[in-house]
């Protein structure tokens, strides 16, 4: 019930982030090449974990919900592909919510 009760006082916060996380990732590539060194390296760390360097290779793993981004061909419909983000990573993304005003100011 407590679960419950989170995603209905959440749910206007919740689709402002994702609504941000989505913009975010559609002009990843733009802000990145407006961006200084220092946000750079933030976007950098907000969107990939365990960045390596193996020979000439370079490996990673995208954070959540951008891993879902990716791998969205996988879902039958975007709202398939919402209600996977909205139940399973919930508390991920609302995480999320603090840090993106960062990257907004990016974009300004």
């Amino acid at each position: 019930m407590l679960r419950i009760e989170q995603h209905r006082n959440g749910e206007g916060a919740f689709r402002a982030t994702l609504e941000s996380l989505i913009s975010l990732a559609s002009r990843a590539a733009e802000l990145f090449e407006r961006s200084k060194t220092d946000q750079k390296r933030q976007l950098i760390a907000f969107v990939f974990s365990n960045l390596r360097l193996k020979g000439e290779k370079l490996e990673f793993s995208l954070r959540s919900p951008f891993d879902l981004m990716v791998k969205r061909e996988t879902y039958t419909s975007w709202l398939a592909f919402l209600n996977t983000v909205r139940t399973e990573r919930f508390d991920q993304v609302m995480a999320l919510a603090s840090i993106l005003p960062t990257f907004a100011a990016v974009s300004e």
